[in-house]
C-alpha cells in the first residue's frame, strides 16, 4: 500500500462498540439544558396569549425541519463503524417515518405541514427569516465531524426540543387549541427522549474511542446557546404581537 494512502482498518467498520457508562462530559452537557431553561424564554409568555407569535414560530419550524432531516442524515454519514452509524441512523428514521403509498404520513416534516394547514397558514407566509438561515448555518458548520455532530444534534436540537416543545404546546394549547398542534409536538417529544438518550451513547463511546471531550462540550453548549439565541430574535419579532 502506498505509505500516502490512508490506513484501512477492518475492526473501525464492524467491531461493535462496547456501550460504556455515560462519560462525565456527557453529564455536563444535560446539566447545561437545564440550566438555560429554555422553557422560560419570554417568548412563550408573549405566545401563550397570542396565535400570531405562535404563528411566526411555525413558520419557521417549517422552514427548518426539512434541512434539519438532511443535516442528520449527513451526520450519519460521517461514521464508518456500522453500529454507531444505525444509531445515528435511528434518528434520522424518526424525523422520516414509513413511506407508504408514497407519502411519508408520520414524518415531522409532513405533521408540520398538517399544523400549518389547520393554522391556515398561507404557503406565501413561510419563508426564512435571517435568524433561521444563520441558525442552520451554524448547525451545518457543527456537523462536519462525528463528535460535534452528536453535540450539534443530540444535544443543542434532539435534547433541548423537549423543554421547548413543551413549553410551545402549553401555548397552543392555551391559545389555539384548535389547531392540529398535537401530532407534531407528541411525535418530536416521545421521540426525542429515546433520540437524545441514544446520542448521549454514542458520545461517550466516541469520547471512550479518542474523542476529545472538550470538542463534544464546546458543540454542545454552542447548540444550546445558539437556539436560545434564535428564541432572542424570536422574542423580538413577537413583542409587536404582546396583548
Amino acid at each position: 500500500m502506498d505509505e500516502s494512502e490512508p490506513i484501512w482498518r477492518y475492526e473501525e467498520y464492524f467491531t461493535p462498540p462496547q456501550m460504556p457508562q455515560r462519560h462525565p462530559v456527557v453529564l455536563e452537557a444535560e446539566e447545561y439544558v437545564n440550566a438555560r431553561h429554555l422553557e422560560l424564554h419570554p417568548f412563550f409568555d408573549i405566545a401563550v396569549k397570542s396565535p400570531e407569535a405562535l404563528r411566526i414560530w411555525v413558520t419557521q419550524e417549517i422552514v427548518m425541519t426539512n434541512p434539519f432531516s438532511q443535516i442528520v442524515l449527513k451526520a450519519a454519514s460521517l461514521f464508518k463503524n456500522v453500529h454507531l452509524r444505525a444509531m445515528l441512523n435511528a434518528v434520522a428514521l424518526g424525523e422520516h417515518g414509513h413511506v407508504k403509498n408514497g407519502i411519508a404520513k408520520a414524518s415531522h416534516p409532513w405533521l408540520l405541514h398538517q399544523l400549518r394547514e389547520s393554522l391556515s397558514i398561507p404557503t406565501s407566509d413561510v419563508y426564512p427569516y435571517p435568524e433561521t438561515i444563520g441558525f442552520l448555518q451554524g448547525l451545518s458548520d457543527d456537523c462536519k465531524n462525528p463528535i460535534e455532530a452528536v453535540a450539534a444534534i443530540g444535544v443543542g436540537n434532539e435534547r433541548l426540543i423537549i423543554p421547548e416543545y413543551d413549553a410551545i404546546k402549553r401555548c397552543f394549547a392555551a391559545c389555539c387549541p384548535d389547531a392540529d398542534y398535537r401530532p407534531f409536538l407528541d411525535a418530536n417529544i416521545n421521540e426525542d427522549v429515546v433520540h437524545s438518550d441514544l446520542l448521549y451513547d454514542v458520545a461517550s463511546c466516541l469520547i471512550m474511542g479518542g474523542a476529545s471531550p472538550k470538542t463534544y462540550i464546546d458543540a454542545a453548549v454552542r447548540g444550546v446557546d445558539r437556539r436560545y439565541q434564535y428564541f432572542d430574535r424570536l422574542y423580538d419579532r413577537a413583542k409587536a404581537f404582546r396583548p
